[in-house]
């Protein structure tokens, strides 16, 4: 199976987010960037076999902007979607001020693929 990318674009303080997010048989690769798709820094996050209560493992591999923020999509992103995920974050330098609004963005979009995996698996 060829992994394909979907991608949505939000607008946000005059500012357009595009999320690719591409599934794999046992995780998730996004793709998050104000512009053109580059590489930036990039995150791992990989569930627990213990449950929600137990820490997700995450760890930033490559870049050194934006760390917390990569790692904080990476460690939701794995115990929302129940996988691991790799993260590549790539925000401009005119718009770093607008970061919290890009998380913001993100997380909404993570947590509407949470839902949409829950309902694919429901259907099932």
């Amino acid at each position: 199976m060829t992994p394909e990318f979907v991608e949505e674009s939000v607008e946000v303080d005059d500012l357009r987010i595009s999320i690719a997010v591409s599934r794999l048989a046992n995780g998730t690769l996004m793709l998050i960037t104000d512009g053109e798709h580059r590489f930036g820094t990039i995150a791992i996050g990989v569930p627990t076999p213990f449950g929600e209560l137990s820490p997700t493992a995450t760890s930033c591999m490559v870049g050194t902007r934006y760390q917390a923020e990569v790692r904080a999509i990476a460690d939701v992103a794995a115990q929302k979607l129940g996988g691991i995920v790799v993260v590549n974050f790539f925000l401009s330098q005119k718009n770093a001020s607008k970061v919290s609004s890009v998380l913001s963005v993100v997380r909404q979009v993570v947590l509407k693929l949470d839902s949409e995996e829950t309902l694919a698996m429901n259907l099932e």
